[in-house]
């Protein structure tokens, strides 16, 4: 990203003009080596690694990166998942390519899990296995009030009702407390199993802290219902 200052000043008045036919994206893209040369794009990818506030590099399934020259400033993490819509664009001369973003959104990985088909639920379910590692979490915690706001936690508990549409399931602990379990794969549980669960701390709208919950969930069944 040594040239993005030069880049952006370049293209800074064609992504203004453009930004309205990008914010749809042409075609929605599962990997970076689909990206076509120029024109808008789509595509939904892990965050490799975070420059600033406005420049970081996505990494997909196969571990293809590419970076992003965001036109506002966001907030994001190393790890999340995040979808971007925008123009690809050179980075310097012709050497490299990046995707000037018009829109940077973080996405639930349980939501994108549920919606994607085919070849493009195979790619998402390699990069979300690639992305949690699920031996980061040493702590288990006891109940749901102890639990962090971000991060990963592990956490055992009864399964107390399950939504087999939004695939997720609330779990209870041994306070009486509940929390809304996503995980990573399609719902194998049932109500009245004790579970336990490791996975990423997350808010449920959209990261207005309104409800939280655990997201890309791994989940182990300690005993039958």
């Amino acid at each position: 990203m040594l040239y993005k200052s030069t880049t952006a000043l370049v293209t800074a008045g064609f992504l203004f003009a453009a930004a309205g036919a990008a914010s749809a994206g042409d075609k929605e893209y599962a990997m970076i080596d689909q990206l076509p040369e120029k024109g808008n794009v789509t595509i939904t990818a892990t965050v490799e690694d975070v420059d600033s506030n406005t420049e970081f590099t996505i990494r997909d399934a196969h571990g293809k990166t590419i970076d992003v020259e965001s036109m506002s400033a966001v907030t994001i993490r190393e790890g999340d998942r995040v979808k971007i819509i925008g123009v690809m664009d050179d980075e310097f001369v012709g050497i490299g390519r990046e995707i000037d973003a018009t829109s940077v959104t973080i996405v639930d990985a349980a939501d994108e899990m549920a919606t994607a088909t085919g070849d493009d639920k195979k790619n998402l379910k390699a990069s979300l296995e690639s992305t949690v590692d699920f031996s980061a979490s040493e702590t288990e915690f006891d109940t749901v009030d102890a639990l962090p706001d971000e991060g990963m936690v592990t956490i055992s508990g009864m399964v107390e009702e399950v939504d087999i549409e939004d695939n997720s399931f609330k779990l209870r602990d041994k306070s009486g407390e509940s929390i809304d379990v996503h995980p990573l794969k399609p719902l194998s549980v049932k109500a009245g199993q004790k579970v336990k669960v490791t996975g990423v701390m997350g808010d449920e709208t959209a990261g207005l802290g309104i409800g939280e919950q655990i997201v890309s969930a791994k989940i182990t069944v300690l005993t039958q219902g």
